[in-house]
C-alpha cells in the first residue's frame, strides 16, 4: 500500500463504507475488495458484517478460479470459498473482477455463512454494485496497485468515456454517502468558479431541486448539511437532507466525501489530458491512426446491429514532399492543417475524419453505398484542387491527391483490417496509374447475395397480381373522378390545374399498368416479374468519376 496519512485514512473510510452497504443491502454476512498485486495476490480488505470489523490482509486467489472470475457473477459454495479470509468459512459467495483484457484489476465479493442460493435479483443486485465498485476505485488503482500494472490502468483511463464514468462514479458515491447518512435527498453538483452548474448527481426530489440549483425555500435550504470545495478550476457542492440531529456526525463524512470528488474530478482531468495525447493527432487535431481503427471498430459493430453498408477511402496528397523541400517543413505542416480542415468541413458530421500518417488521411462513412461514397470522393477530390491552399509569391499551389476506396454491404466488427487493407491497395493502384485519381477495391464477401425471387407457380402470381391490381384499381379510380371532378371547375388557378393535370395523368397510367399485368399469361407473367426483380437487385453502374481520369 503507498497510501500515507490523511490520504490513507479517506480511502480506507470509502472502502469501509463501500463494504458496509454492500453487506446491508446484499444481505450478505462478509464482503471484501481486493486490489491486484501480480501472480494471484490481491491487497484486499475484508468487513466483517456480524462483527462491524474491517481488516486488511493479502489474498491469494486459486489459479483455476482466477480464471472464471469475469464481470459476470461467479457463484461459489463451500469448499470452494475457503481461500476467503472469514471465520467462520463462508457457505456460499459471489464474485465478480474488474479486467483489462486478461489482467485484473480488482476483485469484489460478497459471502454468507448459512446455506443458501442467490436467487436472480440478488444476482442482479450484486452485479450493479460490483459495476459501481468498479468505476468508484478506478481513479485510486494507482495507490492501491502494485506498479507493475500500472499500464493496465493506463489503458482502461484512454479506452473509457470518461464523462460516463465520472457520472456514474458520482452517482454510486453518492448512493454511499446517503446510505451511511440514513438520508434519501441529496446531490452533488460541480460549479465553475461564478458557480454555474457544469455537471452533477443527485437523488430525490428535493436532491434535484439542488442539482439545478433552483430556488429552495428556505426552509428546505435549512434541513440540508452541505459541504461547500473548490479547486483551480472548478467549485463542488455536496448537499444531503438530514434532521438536525445528525448534523454534527455528518461533518468529517462530508470531508471525506469531499476528498473523493475532487480525486474523482482531477482523475477524469487527466484522463482526457491522456486520451487527447494517445488518440489524436498533434498537427492537425484529427484522430490519429489508432483512434481511427478504434472508432471504425465501433462503427462496424453498429453497422452489422442495423445492416448498413460502411465506406472507407484513404486519400494520399501526391508528391507531398515537394512542397516540404522547396517551401520548408514549416509550410508543409500548415498545408496539411488546411487540408484537414477542408476534409473535415466537406463530409457529414458523424462520418470519421482521421490522419492515416503523414500525408494520408483515412475517412469512414457510415451508412453509405458505393455510389454515395464515390460521389463523396469526387467531391473531396475537387474540393482539394480547387482550394487556394497557402499561396507563396502570387503563385497558387495545386494539390493533386489519390484516393482508394472500398465498401462494404455487410460486416463485422472482426473485418476492420480487411477493409484498411483494401483502400491501401486501392491507393497503390491509384499511385501506380500516375496519382490524381480514385480508385475502387470491393471484397466479394462483403457483397450480400442478391435474393431471389419467392417461388410461387406461375398460376399462383397470376392470381396474386390480379388480385393487387383490383386492389390497387379501386382507389386509383376514385381518385382519378374526384381529380376529373375538380379540373371542371374553370377559375382554378393555373399552378393548382397544373397539379391536378399531373394527378390525373400519373393515376390513368397506373390504372393502364395494372390493366397490361391483368391482361398478361402466367408465363409471361413470370418474365416480367423475374427481370423487374433483377434489376432492383443489380447495383448501380460505377460512375465515371471512379474510373479515375
Amino acid at each position: 500500500m503507498k497510501l500515507t496519512g490523511a490520504e490513507r485514512q479517506w480511502v480506507e473510510q470509502l472502502i469501509r463504507l463501500s463494504l458496509l452497504a454492500a453487506a446491508r443491502q446484499l444481505k450478505a454476512d462478509a464482503c471484501g475488495i481486493g486490489f491486484y498485486q501480480g501472480g494471484r495476490r490481491f491487497a484486499h480488505f475484508v468487513f466483517n458484517g456480524r462483527l462491524q470489523f474491517l481488516t486488511e490482509t493479502t489474498l491469494t486467489v486459486p489459479p483455476l478460479l482466477l480464471k472464471q472470475i469475469s464481470k459476470s457473477p461467479t457463484q461459489l459454495k463451500s469448499p470452494h470459498t475457503t481461500f476467503l479470509p472469514v471465520t467462520p468459512s463462508l457457505a456460499s459467495a459471489l464474485v465478480a473482477g474488474k479486467f483489462d483484457g486478461t489482467e485484473p484489476l480488482m476483485l469484489f465479493w460478497v459471502g454468507r455463512v448459512r446455506p443458501s442460493d442467490w436467487d436472480e435479483d440478488e444476482m442482479k443486485n450484486f452485479e450493479a454494485f460490483a459495476q459501481g465498485i468498479g468505476w468508484l476505485f478506478t481513479p485510486f488503482l494507482p495507490a492501491l496497485m502494485n506498479g507493475r500494472v500500472l499500464r493496465a490502468w493506463l489503458e482502461v483511463a484512454t479506452r473509457s468515456d470518461i464523462s460516463a464514468v465520472l457520472e456514474k462514479s458520482l452517482s454510486f458515491l453518492l448512493e454511499l454517502l446517503l446510505l451511511a447518512a440514513g438520508a434519501r435527498d441529496g446531490a452533488i453538483v460541480l460549479t465553475d468558479l461564478k458557480g454555474t452548474p457544469m455537471f452533477g448527481v443527485a437523488q430525490g426530489e428535493d436532491g434535484k431541486r439542488w442539482l439545478e440549483m433552483h430556488c429552495l425555500p428556505m426552509s428546505v435550504r435549512q434541513a440540508f448539511s452541505t459541504k461547500t470545495f473548490s479547486d483551480a478550476q472548478w467549485m463542488g457542492v455536496i448537499a444531503v437532507k438530514t434532521s438536525e440531529q445528525f448534523r454534527s456526525t455528518l461533518t468529517s463524512l462530508l470531508d471525506t466525501f469531499a476528498h473523493i470528488v475532487r480525486s474523482l474530478v482531477s482523475w477524469s482531468q487527466q484522463s482526457v489530458w491522456l486520451d487527447e495525447v494517445t488518440w489524436l493527432d498533434p498537427l492537425t487535431g484529427l484522430p490519429n491512426r489508432k483512434a481511427f481503427g478504434r472508432k471504425l471498430e465501433s462503427e462496424l459493430h453498429r453497422a452489422a446491429r442495423f445492416g448498413y453498408p460502411v465506406s472507407l477511402l484513404l486519400a494520399d496528397l501526391d508528391e507531398f514532399r515537394i512542397f516540404n523541400e522547396m517551401l520548408g517543413f514549416d509550410v508543409g505542416d500548415e498545408i496539411l492543417r488546411q487540408i484537414s480542415s477542408i476534409l473535415k468541413r466537406s463530409v457529414r458530421g458523424y462520418d470519421i475524419v482521421a490522419r492515416y500518417g503523414g500525408d494520408e488521411f483515412a475517412i469512414a462513412l457510415p451508412a453509405t453505398s458505393l455510389e454515395g461514397a464515390v460521389k463523396v470522393a469526387e467531391r473531396l477530390k475537387a474540393r482539394l484542387t480547387e482550394a487556394d491552399v497557402l499561396p507563396v509569391k502570387d503563385v497558387r499551389l495545386t494539390i493533386r491527391v489519390s484516393i482508394g476506396l472500398t465498401t462494404a454491404q455487410k460486416v463485422e466488427p472482426k473485418d476492420a483490417h480487411r477493409l484498411l487493407s483494401l483502400i491501401d491497395q486501392a491507393l497503390v493502384t491509384a499511385k501506380s496509374k500516375g496519382g490524381n485519381r480514385i480508385e475502387v477495391l470491393t471484397a466479394p464477401e462483403f457483397v450480400p447475395s442478391a435474393p431471389s425471387l419467392p417461388t410461387l407457380s406461375p398460376d399462383l402470381w397470376s392470381v396474386l397480381v390480379q388480385y393487387l391490381s383490383h386492389g390497387i384499381n379501386n382507389p386509383l379510380n376514385g381518385i382519378l373522378g374526384l381529380t376529373q371532378i375538380a379540373l371542371m371547375e374553370e377559375q382554378l388557378p393555373p399552378h393548382v390545374r397544373d397539379a391536378l393535370e399531373q394527378i390525373e395523368q400519373l393515376s390513368l397510367r397506373l390504372r393502364e399498368f395494372s390493366r397490361y399485368l391483368m391482361n398478361l399469361p402466367p408465363k409471361r407473367l413470370m418474365e416480367e416479374l423475374e427481370a423487374f426483380w433483377k434489376r432492383m437487385h443489380t447495383p448501380p453502374p460505377l460512375p465515371e468519376a471512379a474510373k479515375g481520369e
